[in-house]
């Protein structure tokens, strides 16, 4: 082989070698947020512990849950909002009239959510046993009153198998804290709703501390302790729902509404056709409504509104389904201050022992002010 052709050979490897690397880096810097994610390193994100004039000890601090706009508990110390590019929402302005008071706890509390736990179900049971286990672990640390999950338990109504998965999961669960959730569309069907499957489960079943709609599809729970209602709406409601939740709502005029709904918000968060609908029918009639948790669609979202009488509702989407490791067993912590009636919202899994789904954590980790 002569020179010439030794350097064009030379050549044509350095042009294939640069055009494998292009096409290498547009492919990764395409791929969304949670494909990358999938095929990292899981990495404990934790956040910097705030300063102290206590001078620091020589031996290396054991690690601290990564810190959010509020701290952890057993205090939450809320600083003032502002601007300074944490994840923080709009003030409800003070209400002109003084409310009746309700009671306050001496506590915080928390709720800890389940969020589309289908594949679990389907698939991966053990994560829905390890999520199990570590929300009775941290019912002392943060106050859990209870574990509520908005729906699509199971991936389908007509397998046994993901009911009985499901079931191990959630009556272990229950040996420890309460459970409540509502119907999504893979629990009773899309279009041709059917609640057989669903209501034969005993975990679905509500206890009689709760109101019920006749067929049990809707229900609503007072937690006079902690000043709110706990409200469930059922897959595909009508207006005879949004009546009667009306109806129980307004028995409890001075307490804070929380709305559990499986489909609420777009995943761009915009509201979907059945958000539209129960806007219309509750959210605009039922001032103390101030809180909406919803999955259904993929991905984290928030959505917020003012009404005309100055308060606000914010609603809250969580679904990492679509995950291709089928969501990772991330669950969110809903930390309730009673003082300032802000919430803390921290995104966890107890599987990978990793806080915050994305790499924009403030998708996953925010504070929402004045919030309930």
């Amino acid at each position: 082989m002569n020179k010439s052709r030794v350097m064009q050979a030379l050549w044509l490897l350095l042009l294939s070698l640069v055009c494998v690397l292009l096409f290498y880096y547009r492919r990764e810097s395409t791929k969304s947020p949670q494909e990358r994610y999938a095929m990292e390193t899981t990495i404990l994100v934790r956040a910097t512990p705030p300063p102290s004039a206590v001078p620091l000890p020589t031996e290396t601090p054991a690690p601290t849950p990564y810190e959010i706009v509020e701290v952890f508990f057993p205090k939450l110390n809320t600083p003032a909002p502002s601007g300074n590019g944490t994840a923080i929402l709009y003030v409800t302005p003070s209400p002109s009239e003084t409310p009746t008071p309700s009671p306050v706890p001496a506590e915080p509390f928390s709720l800890i959510w389940f969020s589309d736990t289908q594949y679990y179900a389907y698939k991966r049971p053990e994560i829905f046993l390890k999520m199990a286990d570590w929300a009775i672990e941290v019912k002392e640390t943060y106050n859990v009153l209870a574990v509520v999950c908005t729906g699509d338990i199971v991936d389908n109504r007509n397998y046994q198998r993901h009911w009985d998965n499901a079931s191990a999961a959630i009556t272990r669960l229950r040996e420890g804290l309460p459970f409540y959730c509502i119907a999504g569309n893979h629990d009773v069907g899309a279009d041709k709703v059917d609640y057989t499957a669903y209501k034969t489960a005993d975990f679905c079943t509500v206890p009689e501390n709760m109101q019920t709609s006749e067929d049990g599809r809707c229900w609503v729970l007072p937690l006079e302790e902690q000043g709110i209602v706990l409200c469930g709406i059922g897959w595909q409601n009508d207006a005879a729902y949004a009546e009667w939740v009306k109806a129980r709502l307004s028995e409890y005029p001075e307490y804070s509404a929380i709305l559990l709904v499986h489909s609420f918000l777009n995943d761009d968060g915009s509201l979907s056709t059945n958000g539209k609908r129960v806007e219309k029918a509750i959210l605009q009639k039922c001032p103390t409504v101030r809180l909406v948790l919803c999955g259904h669609n993929d991905g984290s979202t928030r959505w917020q509104q003012q009404y005309p009488d100055g308060h606000y509702v914010n609603a809250i989407m969580y679904n990492f389904q679509d995950d291709r490791k089928y969501g990772l067993g991330y669950a969110r912590i809903l930390m309730f201050n009673p003082g300032t009636h802000n919430l803390a919202v921290t995104t966890y899994s107890p599987y990978l022992d990793d806080y915050n789904y994305y790499r924009d954590t403030e998708k996953d980790t925010f504070t929402l002010y004045n919030a309930w």
